[in-house]
């Protein structure tokens, strides 16, 4: 079943509260920036968790070090492929809105939030324009991680992993123009 954007958020309206723009992220959209370094990252590590496996199994190691081993083979594997699955699934389930008050998504399960006009926000657009990212410059609280930083790059279906805090941010959405515009409107 689809859920339409709006649908899903019309219960998160304050009273008086406008939507002026929702969506979601397009899933087909399978890489970012980040890419770049986390691939080639993430083929090193499975390939050496791997080989570092199997050398253990053909020496006759305890078996501690096989589970052990083990263990970071089905990291690795995350790495190299199921963040991908993450991330799609993200995109299909995750809706973004802005009001005339906030900045929301919700993945159906919770929805975050920040005031508008609030904390800056940085707008990235795909080289060919088709896509754009917003993500709110906001301090994160909680966990190991606090500041402006988290241990994993944005969007790129490792972030908030093992619960950890990412910044709020409405990623590769097809509909630019009309986000940006929204965001030009609260803003004021």
């Amino acid at each position: 079943m689809t859920v339409i954007p709006e649908d899903r958020l019309s219960g998160e309206l304050q009273p008086g509260e406008r939507l002026l723009w929702s969506g979601r992220g397009d899933p087909s959209v399978v890489f970012a920036r980040s890419d770049v370094f986390l691939i080639p990252f993430s083929l090193l590590w499975g390939g050496f968790a791997i080989f570092w496996t199997a050398q253990a199994a053909a020496s006759g190691a305890p078996p501690f070090f096989l589970v052990f081993g083990g263990l970071f083979c089905l990291i690795g594997l995350f790495f190299i492929v199921g963040r991908f699955f993450v991330k799609a699934h993200r995109k299909r389930t995750t809706t973004y809105a802005i009001t005339d008050r906030r900045a929301l998504s919700s993945d159906g399960r919770s929805t975050r939030q920040t005031r508008l006009p609030g904390p800056d926000h940085t707008v990235t657009w795909s080289s060919d324009r088709a896509h754009v990212s917003v993500v709110w410059n906001q301090p994160i609280a909680g966990g190991f991680f606090t500041g402006n930083r988290t241990p994993w790059p944005v969007n790129s279906g490792m972030d908030g992993l093992f619960g950890t805090p990412s910044p709020l941010g409405f990623y590769d959405v097809r509909d630019g123009a009309a986000l940006v515009s929204a965001l030009q409107a609260a803003d004021r």
